[in-house]
């Protein structure tokens, strides 16, 4: 609606992972322990795919990439907690005592999606984006086929038990099995 305010924005995103080495995932002074997933990064590839420009955005790249593979070392809701976990087995397990671990899958998931098309429209190399490509279809590896629902999974890759859809947080931010599921029921599994 503003695009200068956008632009003024994406300036900002740019100062603060230039000054911090993060994006920030809270608007406040500094970075803040609150949430999942590392969304600055789609606020920076939805800018540049609505075709805002006048500001730096390799380095909001080089921001995005370094988000997607690490965590900020005081502040774990910057970055991404559990991604060494993520970026092997596809998935945040349920049992490595990393909260809310299916809420991070899904959110990673969506958040490399956006890197590999921003990816796209900077003409990045495709061996570049290809891995953000393949980790965007991570949420099927916590799709539990046997309930048809969005589930937490363990390191060694059985669906934890005992499962109750109805459980509130746990796996989940601010929602339950059911809510994720009906998320990324029209998405395709195979």
């Amino acid at each position: 609606m503003y695009p200068e305010m956008s632009v003024k924005m994406q300036e900002g995103l740019a100062n603060t992972y230039k000054e911090s080495g993060f994006l920030p995932e809270w608007a406040s002074p500094g970075h803040r322990g609150c949430m999942v997933g590392n969304n600055s990064v789609s606020v920076v590839a939805d800018a540049y795919l609505k075709g805002l420009r006048g500001y730096d955005i390799e380095t909001l790249w080089e921001a995005v990439v370094h988000g997607a593979n690490n965590v900020h070392p005081r502040v774990s809701s910057t970055g991404r907690l559990g991604y060494e976990y993520y970026n092997e087995l596809g998935y945040v397990p349920y049992d490595v005592k990393i909260n809310e671990s299916v809420a991070r899958t899904l959110e990673y998931a969506y958040d490399d999606w956006t890197i590999y098309k921003l990816g796209q429209a900077l003409s990045k190399p495709q061996e570049e984006i290809n891995v953000y490509a393949q980790r965007a279809l991570n949420y099927r590896h916590l799709f539990d086929p046997e309930h048809k629902l969005i589930r937490g999974k363990n390191k060694n890759g059985n669906f934890q038990a005992p499962f109750n859809p109805l459980k509130w947080g746990d796996a989940f931010t601010e929602g339950n099995s059911w809510h994720y599921t009906g998320r990324y029921s029209t998405i395709p599994r195979d």
